[in-house]
């Protein structure tokens, strides 16, 4: 099955959320997504969302053509849930890495984060990938139950505490 043109997913639309592509007009919604979790912040020992980080992050998602960074919204309408931090073809064809999944506080612990990872899996599957990866920092224990409780598997470390989860998708998945 042929990848969709330019690295694009045919459609990343779950249950109650769909992503939507964010771009530099997105800023103040992705900048409101990371203020809205703070715990994340302090958890990994990042600094909490400062300032400009979403334009930072936008920003470095519009320098690199494999990277994706979505807002997750309720098909309802309202502001964002979260936001899906995505390289395509990471770290060879046919792989997607998911760098962040976040959610805001208050959005957290209802589901949305299986029903993303599901319905990414389903529209990387449809447009020819076959595994997805996500990696989680060992001050994140919580995140890192979540990814092996949907089937994720470790499949290595990096030097600053990181581990690296995949799972299969697509047919090879089904076979």
């Amino acid at each position: 099955m042929a990848r969709v043109s330019q690295g694009e997913l045919s459609s990343l639309d779950g249950p109650r959320l769909r992503a939507v592509r964010a771009g530099p007009a997105d800023r103040d919604e992705v900048q409101a997504v990371l203020e809205g979790a703070p715990d994340y912040h302090a958890l990994t020992g990042s600094a909490p969302a400062a300032p400009g980080a979403a334009e930072r992050l936008l920003a470095d998602a519009e320098a690199d053509p494999d990277r994706r960074v979505h807002l997750l919204v309720p098909h309802g309408g309202g502001p964002a849930a979260g936001l899906l931090d995505l390289y395509l073809d990471h770290p060879e064809p046919g792989t997607a890495h998911v760098a962040l999944l976040l959610f805001r506080e208050s959005c957290q612990g209802i589901g949305y984060g299986g029903e993303t990872v599901a319905a990414l899996a389903h529209a990387l599957a449809a447009s020819g990938y076959r595994a997805l990866r996500a990696s989680v920092g060992d001050e994140n224990p919580e995140a890192l139950g979540f990814w092996r409780h949907l089937g994720f598997a470790e499949v290595g470390r990096l030097d600053r505490g990181v581990t690296v989860l995949e799972r299969a998708i697509g047919p090879a998945a089904a076979g």
